[in-house]
């Protein structure tokens, strides 16, 4: 087995099941998903309401390169929670693609998005 296929036999094989919804299409596959400690700005756009902090809670998504993430788009289901997919990219060594990272928000029915301003 060689090296780049290896995050993929991990992902599979230690991974958590989860469901992948890309509008009409649904992907079961497997992943990693864990709570991001690290909060660097750039990625997960944090920002400040006047009343206090606006709840920021991120994941970090490891995924096989196989499974098609979607900035804004793509919702994830894993057991009773459900996530949205905020910045997404493939990792790659010499155009090979060995694993898709993503940064994941919770997922509301209705998004913050879509209220009414004041």
């Amino acid at each position: 087995m060689r090296l780049i296929d290896s995050v993929a036999v991990a992902v599979q094989k230690y991974g958590d099941s989860i469901k992948i919804i890309n509008g009409e299409l649904v992907t079961l596959t497997r992943a990693f998903i864990e709570p991001l400690r690290y909060k660097n700005k750039i990625y997960i756009g944090g920002r400040k309401h006047t009343l206090g902090n606006y709840n920021n809670e991120k994941y970090l998504c490891i995924a096989k390169p196989s499974d098609k993430l979607v900035e804004d788009e793509s919702v994830i289901e894993c057991g009773d929670d459900k996530y949205i997919v905020k910045r997404c990219e493939t990792y790659r060594v010499s155009d090979i693609p060995v694993y898709v990272w993503a940064i994941l928000s919770r997922y509301n029915e209705r998004m913050e998005d879509e209220y009414d301003a004041d």
